[in-house]
């Protein structure tokens, strides 16, 4: 049974055959929780607004284990739409990453950070990062 890259509830049965006339099949369940060493949540931040205006969302990464968590950035593709910035915010357990818009002209964008941690079993994590920023027509401004 092949479990890695699973996460969540898993169910498994087998068939035993035996020479007992009265019971000759058996059936075993295996069941498991799986659950991720590391995660991120969420795994996809999506930005929404006016042109110009600056929106700051975060993501945070999980350490589910006793390991100390490392992280680095190993690829970004929106450095023209958004910066990030890594916080340590419980010495590694928790690290939580603030992405801010650059405040551009209308328009959409989508792309992703991708991290690797020091963990065999999550050796990366890849954020989504979607965005839409309508213009700004001007028309419900206040004056």
């Amino acid at each position: 049974m092949k479990i890695q890259g699973h996460v969540g509830g898993i169910e498994k049965t087998a068939r035993v055959y035996s020479n007992d006339p009265q019971s000759n099949i058996e059936v075993l369940t295996l069941k498991a929780n799986i659950r991720q060493s590391v995660q991120a949540l969420p795994t996809a931040l999506m930005f929404q607004g006016q042109e110009g205006v600056v929106q700051t969302l975060s993501v945070d990464i999980i350490s589910f284990e006793g390991k100390p968590l490392d992280i680095k950035p190993a690829g970004f593709n929106l450095k023209d739409k958004l910066t990030y910035r890594i916080e340590e915010v419980q010495k590694g357990k928790l690290f939580r990453i603030y992405f801010t818009n650059v405040p551009d002209a209308a328009g959409s964008f989508n792309g992703f950070l991708q991290l690797t941690t020091n963990y065999d079993d999550t050796p990366e994590i890849r954020i989504s990062l979607n965005g839409v920023f309508q213009k700004n027509t001007g028309i419900n401004d206040k004056k």
